[in-house]
């Protein structure tokens, strides 16, 4: 019996799975972070090309986030107050929000609730990252893209329109970290982000010292239902992110302020 699954690996057998690209202010910017030679005028003449990441900057730098008295109304002025590796960053974090479309109604109604989670695994690593002195902008790409390997199996159903919605959610869950390490690997992004969606759900995962995957199994287990969050005390980021098992609610309730703003101004 043919099943969504196995059509996914027939498809990547045979080289003929389409997978996403960036978007292109996400690839200009990334063609140019770099270049020892780019200055804030360069990277304002590239995010103003999408004005919805332009506003999101602009709010981000108006935020409490920031604490500026003087309202900042120039994208200019906000990325030297930000930092242009902050904005390019959170720009192209922004702008994959593009690629969680579809034209089939419960399709895109999977999609909206796959970035929904994805937004708020990567608010929780925004946060989680200050106290991990890890960089903020960098755990929130980690999180904003740590199931990105679901929007091709997504693509593949609504090519095929033949699969049953809960034979949609298995496979995905089944196969979405290979596709995702696939997807952040042809997009070039470093290891570091790239390991996440096959390394993130193993709560037992050794590691010397805490790291931006750490960030997102500890923030997607926060935000599992009841009934599929593992015992804190089963997950070894744990004790790196130099917390005990016992107070980790606690932590997450002296957070739960700055995780909302940050929701509350990420939210696209």
């Amino acid at each position: 019996m043919r099943t969504l699954a196995a059509d996914i690996m027939k498809a990547i057998e045979h080289d003929n799975l389409a997978l996403p690209t960036l978007p292109e202010i996400a690839l200009r910017i990334r063609q140019c972070e770099n270049d020892p030679n780019l200055d804030i005028i360069t990277l304002t003449r590239i995010i103003e090309h999408d004005p919805a990441t332009s506003a999101q900057l602009l709010r981000i730098a108006n935020s409490p986030l920031v604490r500026r008295e003087v309202k900042v109304a120039d994208l200019s002025k906000a990325i030297s107050l930000l930092g242009m590796n902050y904005c390019a960053r959170v720009a192209i974090s922004l702008s994959t929000r593009q690629l969680f479309n579809s034209k089939n109604p419960s399709s895109e109604i999977r999609m909206r609730e796959i970035w929904q989670h994805s937004l708020e695994v990567a608010c929780h690593c925004y946060v989680l990252a200050d106290k991990a002195k890890l960089v903020p902008e960098e755990a929130f790409l980690a999180g904003l893209l740590h199931k990105i390997g679901a929007l091709p199996i997504i693509a593949m159903a609504d090519k095929e329109d033949c699969y049953s919605l809960e034979e949609l959610n298995t496979t995905i869950e089944k196969i979405h970290p290979m596709l995702g390490e696939s997807i952040l690997n042809h997009w070039q992004f470093p290891r570091s982000i790239a390991d996440i969606p096959q390394n993130y759900c193993d709560q037992y995962r050794y590691m010397s010292s805490i790291d931006l995957c750490d960030l997102v199994t500890i923030a997607h287990n926060k935000i599992c239902p009841e009934d599929k969050r593992l015992p804190w005390s089963d997950i070894a980021a744990i004790e790196r992110m130099g917390w005990h098992a016992s107070t980790v609610d606690e932590e997450f309730n002296l957070l739960a302020a700055k995780i909302e703003l940050a929701y509350d101004i990420f939210e696209c």
